[in-house]
């Protein structure tokens, strides 16, 4: 058993069989009378998928009763990378993505609720990055007049959710440049950019490089 100790004040106990979902910005200490092992993992995921640091949650304690898929969860990843199959690398993404999809669906769902309305609208963004998106459209998603969209979103997660489908497509930009399969034109249009020239623009105020200097930069020309 051991106790964490949030520098929120909050407290927790665990014991064996439970497991504890932090935020990205919780900070705390553990405290323990006698032996404690336990694992940690960590989430290394891109940018714009950090959603947890908005919520005024620090954890999500899940004990026995709500674990019952995570070793068998963790064992699939390991094994889906140790095999080493033809798109193993996708398919483990895939199911670390499942991993933290449960642990997400336990957090919102016992710590923030009210984030629920607005997760709909947060994955039709994406899904659909690289397409035309409007606040009616997501507001519709949410069940929420587009007014209110605006308010709870901006409330939530700082960002607009134009702002947060632009992370998305620079992330995917930086991706396809480092693989070196695509020209900056191909690139463009598989984010989402119509004009190329925009996407540079773009591209260049985002990261102060341009889509041309980041392709030579992979490719060591």
């Amino acid at each position: 058993t051991a106790e964490f100790r949030f520098f929120n004040g909050k407290r927790i106990s665990v014991s064996s069989g439970d497991a504890v979902f932090l935020s990205p910005n919780a900070a705390y200490s553990i405290t323990t009378e006698g032996a404690f092992r336990h694992y940690t993992v960590n989430f290394d995921i891109y940018e714009s998928d950090s959603r947890l640091k908005e919520l005024n949650a620090s954890f999500c304690l899940l004990n026995k009763k709500s674990t019952e898929w995570l070793p068998l969860g963790f064992k699939k990843l390991i094994g889906i990378w140790s095999l080493k199959k033809t798109c193993f690398e996708m398919h483990a993404i895939g199911q670390l993505y499942q991993l933290i999809s449960e642990f997400y669906a336990e957090y919102v769902s016992e710590n923030d609720s009210s984030a629920l309305r607005l997760q709909p609208a947060k994955e039709y963004i994406e899904r659909s990055f690289n397409e035309p998106i409007t606040l009616d459209c997501l507001a519709h998603l949410s069940n929420m007049s587009v007014t209110n969209f605006r308010r709870e979103w901006k409330k939530r997660y700082s960002d607009s959710p134009l702002q947060y489908r632009d992370s998305i497509r620079l992330y995917y930009a930086r991706e396809y440049l480092s693989s070196g399969y695509y020209t900056v034109s191909e690139i463009a249009e598989k984010c989402g950019f119509e004009d190329v020239s925009y996407f540079v623009r773009f591209f260049k105020r985002k990261t102060g490089k341009t889509p041309g200097e980041i392709k030579r930069q992979f490719s060591g020309k």
